[in-house]
């Protein structure tokens, strides 16, 4: 299992690779989210992101190319969305396995963070 700032590393390396992509950040409770969304935000170099939203349970910066990192807590605000990766930060459940496995269906590569 990676550590979180590897975890972190990869996702804004991708975003630096790919500044169209979108990058999601889940989870239960939103103090944990909005650390890893920093921490991602801190670490993209080339994408040049901007922050666009800011709501007690939603968190938005878009790239120029309309590349984007959100964050979600709870996490059934992010069912529906599409993503080249998926970061879910805390305890797994199974509502949240469901989730997870959605978006895995569709594509996306998901990583697993515990947030502490």
């Amino acid at each position: 299992m990676d550590n979180d700032h590897s975890i972190c590393q990869r996702l804004a390396m991708m975003l630096d690779e790919d500044p169209s992509c979108t990058i999601l950040i889940i989870g239960r409770y939103m103090p944990p989210v909005r650390a890893e969304y920093n921490k991602v935000r801190h670490l993209t170099r080339k994408a040049k992101l901007r922050p666009t939203l800011a709501k007690a349970g939603h968190l938005r910066s878009v790239t120029a190319q309309q590349g984007r990192l959100e964050a979600f807590a709870p996490i059934g605000l992010a069912r529906g969305r599409r993503a080249r990766a998926v970061l879910h930060v805390g305890e797994r459940d199974d509502h949240i396995e469901m989730v997870l496995d959605a978006f895995r269906a569709s594509g996306a590569i998901v990583y697993t963070s515990l947030g502490v």
